[in-house]
């Protein structure tokens, strides 16, 4: 029987303009680790640690506990877990840092007792832990994360991967400021125009066909934001300078990444996106903005142990 895994997990990017609480992607930088060590102490979960940001570490108020005590209970309690956490997703980034805690979690557990089950399988479970930190369970970052690559969570049902775009680099900025995931949709309208609304459709559909076919620019014009973006972007600082830069140095799409601060930038080759990344570094730094930056590609690979 093991004692211990080390679990891997990728940030995410959530809505990616046209699929509001339905789309998401998992990014092959950052990700984040994590230790799940097995105890004698039946049904008892513990946090020994957290490295990389100063979160709470009772077992009831902290993503990951939450996510791996639900998948530990629906077992039958056979052992005690005890949890080492490597932050490097940095909370209320927008690029799924709570995902990423839920979804090794609970990678963690199934590897830890043989469960067997599928990363589908465990969407549930990790979503007790995300929807304590976020209000809802919405699996458009829970599911990327686990699955990899990307993925569309219908209303009902489960979660649909659809072909990733081997040709994208997304550059992701963070710039360091708070935004709380509750803000970010009180300044969304209750009702939006019917033409705006089948635009939009007509948009995420097109997107859809475009990665089917394996058309990495036509899916990247089709990222058009008619609903969230407009009404989000005035949260995040200088949001239309990095937009006019990013779209100047060859990004093809881009918007706000989940509720934000983080943006991403979809570029179709490796130059586009180094020179996308140091121009919007020195904006960051004209501006005197604490940030970090990444050039990623959608990571076909979702949570998984390394050891």
């Amino acid at each position: 029987m093991k004692e211990r895994v080390e679990v891997w997990a990728p940030a995410t990017v959530a809505n990616i303009n046209v699929g509001f609480d339905a789309l998401g992607c998992a990014l092959s930088a950052p990700g984040e680790r994590m230790i799940v060590h097995r105890t004698s102490e039946p049904g008892v979960v513990r946090i020994r640690a957290i490295h990389g940001a100063a979160l709470d570490m009772h077992p009831e108020r902290n993503v990951a506990s939450i996510a791996a005590k639900s998948l530990l209970q629906s077992l039958g309690n056979p052992c005690g877990l005890e949890m080492e956490i490597f932050k490097s997703i940095l909370p209320g980034s927008g690029i799924g840092s709570s995902a990423a805690s839920a979804a090794a979690a609970v990678v963690g557990v199934n590897e830890l007792l043989d469960a067997g089950l599928r990363p589908d399988e465990l969407i549930p479970f990790a979503l007790d832990g995300e929807s304590f930190a976020s209000g809802a369970r919405h699996a458009d970052n829970v599911a990327p994360a686990l699955l990899g690559g990307l993925v569309i969570c219908p209303p009902e049902g489960p979660p649909i991967a659809i072909p990733a775009l081997e040709d994208w680099s997304m550059v992701v900025l963070h710039p360091q400021i708070p935004i709380k995931t509750a803000d970010a949709r009180a300044v969304l309208p209750g009702q939006v125009p019917l033409k705006d609304a089948a635009a939009q459709a007509a948009w995420f559909g097109t997107f859809v066909a475009a990665c089917h076919r394996g058309d990495g620019t036509a899916a990247a014009y089709a990222l058009e934001d008619l609903l969230v973006g407009p009404h989000r972007s005035k949260l995040i600082p200088h949001f239309d300078e990095v937009r006019t830069l990013a779209f100047d140095c060859g990004a093809r799409a881009g918007g706000i990444s989940g509720s934000g601060p983080s943006t991403f930038w979809v570029a179709l080759d490796s130059a586009a996106a180094e020179n996308i990344k140091e121009a919007l570094s020195g904006l960051m730094q004209r501006h005197a903005v604490p940030f970090s930056i990444h050039i990623s590609a959608i990571s076909g690979r979702g949570a998984h142990c390394i050891s």
